[in-house]
């Protein structure tokens, strides 16, 4: 199959699942529908936001809902503050409605997506790149990851004012510290441009990733950022990185 067909065959897949508008929470995989501020939103809008809602709540959102009355709102899903798959200036949806048909719904505001529609119409144009990431994060995701050489890591890290032989020669240093995270795949709303960076485009992206802490099954979760440079994506820590 040629590149740009297995690209279509896997945004078709991404972005076209989940087309009841429903996403799952909880540990116990929950169901709640959605409810659009934006009555202006296509149907395949909505499936695409669908898609990439259930790819941040498949591990991370194993909040309960909880009900309350507060305005127009009847309850939350009380997930942890941050979403490590979201920007720091983006919030995850938690508020629920009350909806005629289903019961509850998750209430998406307009801003949220108006920022995934503009997320869309980068991916459309960006598709190789789009693409890359998540073949990148599917690679470090996997068990092959820890076993690369360490004349192979420079492909996959990159580090200020770092050379690549310096690299190559705390390889085994970097990759002991990079296995203790588990990765997961990204948000469309992840890929950022900055000002700052390796790279004229400085087209960062953030992947999600989780530790485990020392008491209980509970993780640790935060964005880890990757950049776009020379071609591939890179797991790379700048200076002045904010996520």
């Amino acid at each position: 199959m040629k590149k740009s067909l297995l690209i279509t065959a896997m945004f078709c897949a991404f972005y076209c699942a989940g087309q009841s508008n429903i996403v799952y929470y909880g540990t116990h995989s929950n169901a709640i529908s959605l409810a659009f501020a934006d009555t202006n939103l296509s149907e395949s809008a909505k499936s695409a936001i669908t898609a990439d809602l259930r790819v941040c709540l498949s591990e991370w959102g194993k909040g309960e809902l909880r009900m309350m009355n507060e305005g127009d709102y009847v309850g939350y899903i009380d997930n942890p503050t941050r979403c490590p798959h979201y920007p720091e200036d983006m919030e995850f949806p938690e508020k629920v409605v009350s909806n005629g048909v289903s019961g509850l719904a998750l209430h998406i505001p307009k801003k949220l997506s108006d920022a995934y529609t503009n997320a869309f119409a980068f991916a459309a144009a960006n598709s190789n790149i789009v693409a890359a990431a998540y073949e990148f994060v599917a690679f470090v995701s996997s068990s092959n990851f820890v076993t690369i050489s360490s004349n192979d890591l420079p492909d996959y890290v990159l580090q200020k004012n770092t050379t690549t032989n310096e690299i190559i020669a705390d390889a085994q240093e970097t990759i002991s510290e990079l296995r203790h995270q588990t990765y997961y795949p990204p948000s469309i709303l992840g890929f950022k441009y900055l000002e700052f960076g390796p790279s004229p485009t400085n087209l960062w992206l953030l992947v999600p990733c989780s530790s485990p802490l020392s008491y209980g099954d509970t993780k640790e979760w935060s964005p880890f950022p990757a950049v776009w440079h020379d071609g591939k994506w890179k797991f790379c820590m700048w200076l002045d990185w904010v996520p």
